[in-house]
């Protein structure tokens, strides 16, 4: 059954911002919320007043002819779906990640691409009779914002329903200026992921192939772990837990899986939140695709956890520059401008690259937990060929029926080729954790 949330104070007013070329993801972020128990009208209730603090989510996507994009705050209602469901005796123990599309789609109401009509904002509730479990399906509009505005809307949500503060800032969402491109900078490798693109019917093709070539991992890591290997990269003043862990899968497949130097994985694109860099770009609370997607330079040496970490750590670093951040963005724009108006995407890096798109800064489980501590579980989708994503562990339940969880620890998944690939990083990985990384160097 599917009813229609207002805002509880219509705020939007009809007013229009310009999204920049980097907004320009068609696509949605589609997520996956289970608890065990779930209070229905207190939440559509907690919906409709969060709505009034997030206009942008009741709005539509407005794109005129000399290729403007804008979002309109029309004040449109949200689809919201109820159903429930006694096929499923429970929810069953899935990793953060789901490889398999078909088991959490159902139960999602996915957004769509539809300039003027479609909402930018579906959310859907599950009902497992049998366990009396309650599943909440949201989709939000990629052109929105990023991770951190999606979590941003979602925390403010659990905040609301339980009658509590907002943790952070209200929201902004009018877009920032750019200055006059460099274009001696725009040709900088750092940016080689605007430039090294694709027609989008090649890319879906090459990730079919992939597809049927590979299978997916989901690596999990305790905090202990990690706290050994942040200590193994050195520096650890300098190298953080986050930069430790990209270094240690980069230095798993270097060491493990390559024949020679010359296969070598030797350069890393890292996602990277520009916020906290100057109120110019990014004010408190912005809500936009505030990422960027630097290259980093050749690791010195890349079978080495210390020299990896520190190559990206040195990128990191580079990124929150303000003088290099006001111009990264501006070229960034100018670059996804073109190519999207080709037609193409940028989703391509050469055999020597791998990507990392983390969300190790948000513990969706936690922030979204609506009061049940340590119960909630997150699950989204999205897994390819060596692009690692990075989330934190969810809760899991022990023989006494009670739920822990490691605040601390991650998941991480990607694809890898299969059979002989696939068996050999596995088992040097699990040595390694047997060893206590004694021979990670």
């Amino acid at each position: 059954m599917t009813s229609f949330i207002d805002a509880s104070s219509p705020t939007g007013n009809g007013r229009r911002i310009k999204v920049l070329s980097t907004d320009l993801i068609f696509s949605g972020v589609d997520n996956i919320f289970v608890y065990p128990s779930l209070d229905i009208d207190r939440l559509r209730d907690a919906l409709s007043r969060a709505l009034s603090f997030w206009p942008i989510l009741t709005g539509r996507i407005i794109f005129e002819s000399d290729d403007q994009y804008f979002i309109e705050f029309s004040d449109n209602s949200i689809p919201f779906t109820y159903n429930e469901n006694d096929e499923l005796e429970r929810w069953p123990n899935l990793p953060v990640i789901v490889d398999d599309m078909k088991l959490i789609k159902p139960f999602i109401d996915s957004t769509q691409y539809k300039p003027e009509i479609e909402s930018l904002l579906r959310f859907k509730v599950t009902r497992l009779i049998r366990s009396d479990e309650y599943i909440l399906g949201t989709s939000f509009c990629h052109m929105v914002g990023d991770a951190n505005s999606i979590v941003h809307f979602h925390n403010d949500l659990s905040q609301i329903y339980q009658n509590l503060e907002p943790i952070f800032p209200r929201p902004v969402f009018e877009r920032h200026l750019l200055d006059k491109e460099d274009p001696d900078f725009s040709c900088l490798p750092v940016l080689k992921l605007y430039r090294n693109t694709d027609k989008k019917e090649t890319i879906l093709a090459r990730l079919a192939q992939e597809y049927t070539e590979t299978d997916p991992i989901n690596m999990s890591f305790s905090s202990e772990q990690l706290a050994k290997l942040h200590m193994l990269a050195g520096d650890s003043n300098e190298i953080t837990t986050h930069d430790a862990l990209c270094a240690y899968v980069i230095f798993l497949i270097n060491k493990h899986l390559l024949i020679n130097q010359d296969e070598c994985i030797r350069r890393a694109y890292i996602y990277v939140n520009y916020r906290g860099v100057t109120d110019l770009l990014t004010p408190k609370g912005y809500v936009a695709n505030a990422i960027m997607q630097p290259l980093s330079s050749d690791f010195p040496n890349p079978c080495s956890l210390s020299s990896i970490a520190k190559t990206i750590r040195e990128l990191i670093k580079r990124t929150r520059q303000e003088d290099f951040l006001q111009k990264w963005v501006t070229s960034a724009n100018v670059l996804m401008g073109q190519f999207k108006k080709d037609g193409n995407v940028n989703f391509v890096w050469d055999k020597d690259e791998v990507v990392f798109n983390s969300n190790f800064k948000y513990d969706w489980s936690n922030l979204v937990d609506f009061g049940m501590k340590n119960l909630c579980r997150f699950h989204t989708m999205g897994i390819f060929k060596y692009y690692f994503r990075i989330f934190h562990l969810n809760p899991v339940k022990l023989e006494d029926g009670n739920w822990i969880k490691d605040n601390r620890g991650v998941e991480i998944s990607f694809r890898i080729p299969k059979g002989e690939t696939k068996e050999k990083f596995l088992a040097a990985w699990k040595n390694d954790i047997q060893e206590d990384f004694s021979n990670v160097k």
